[in-house]
């Protein structure tokens, strides 16, 4: 993807994509990607609260996964084995990938993708909790990447997820012969609340020359967003972004959007 990189002027530049997931997911997710008010890509959750949200840089975020028991998060399509027994998207990415069958994720990231088309005008397709990383869905992910020409999030430091036995050699040879733009995921998820915004500091000031994609979650600190179980790191993450700090270090890189990639990605199709 040199090629593509070169085409946009960033050879020998630092670039960042800051990537808010989760929109649709919560009420308090949406108020805090109005709140800090970045032009750079973010990804819906179809099927959620994405009633009102509107942007120039917005994607579909695939789910075969809710991650949460309380969420409820029900599939678009009819496919049975999508389904827990109580009749909602499977919790974890381990259940899926024990369950799903393919013919049946693909009708419902089609149905999801539709969705996203009649909301907004899509700039790309992600997944949720990296639930498309088996390596049959990822074909197909890959696949509808290339069919709607959407560009996919496919990481350029696949080797960093943890993954099954197996896996990585599969999901490396999808990758390197995909011809989709491969970016630098930088995701503090897993980093304490408490540590989220001297990692922004360290981490993004670490980076050298190439194309990154900075992953947040971000929401509102209110009685919605405390249903979430894992509350307390996306308050953290809206904390650390709306620190001046911060978006000092986040303002060095050259930014970049899921827009602009995808119309140079088409344009060499």
């Amino acid at each position: 993807m040199r090629e593509l990189w070169n085409k946009l002027g960033l050879e020998g530049k630092r670039a960042l994509i800051v990537h808010h997931d989760d929109l649709g997911l919560s009420q308090a997710q949406n108020r805090a990607y109005r709140e800090l008010g970045f032009p750079t890509g973010s990804v819906v959750m179809m099927g959620c609260c994405v009633e009102g949200l509107s942007g120039s840089d917005l994607g579909v975020h695939l789910a075969l996964t809710s991650g949460q028991d309380s969420l409820e998060l029900r599939p678009l399509s009819a496919g049975r084995s999508l389904r827990d027994p109580q009749g909602h998207l499977w919790s974890t990415v381990e259940a899926a990938w024990r369950h799903i069958k393919p013919a049946e994720a693909e009708a419902e990231l089609r149905a999801q993708i539709e969705a996203g088309l009649q909301a907004f005008d899509l700039t790309h397709i992600d997944s949720h909790m990296g639930a498309l990383l088996r390596p049959d869905l990822a074909g197909i992910y890959l696949e509808l990447a290339r069919e709607y020409r959407l560009p996919a999030l496919v990481p350029a430091n696949l080797e960093t997820v943890s993954l099954p036995p197996g896996f990585f050699s599969a999901l490396q040879n999808l990758r390197d012969n995909s011809a989709l733009p491969q970016v630098t995921v930088v995701d503090g998820y897993g980093v304490p609340p408490q540590e989220r915004q001297e990692w922004y500091l360290q981490t993004l000031s670490r980076l050298g020359p190439g194309v990154y994609q900075l992953i947040h979650h971000a929401a509102t600190d209110e009685p919605e967003g405390r249903l979430l179980e894992d509350w307390p790191g996306r308050k953290a993450d809206l904390e650390a972004l709306k620190d001046a700090e911060v978006r000092r270090v986040i303002a060095e890189f050259e930014p970049l959007t899921w827009r602009v990639v995808r119309e140079a990605w088409r344009e060499m199709l």
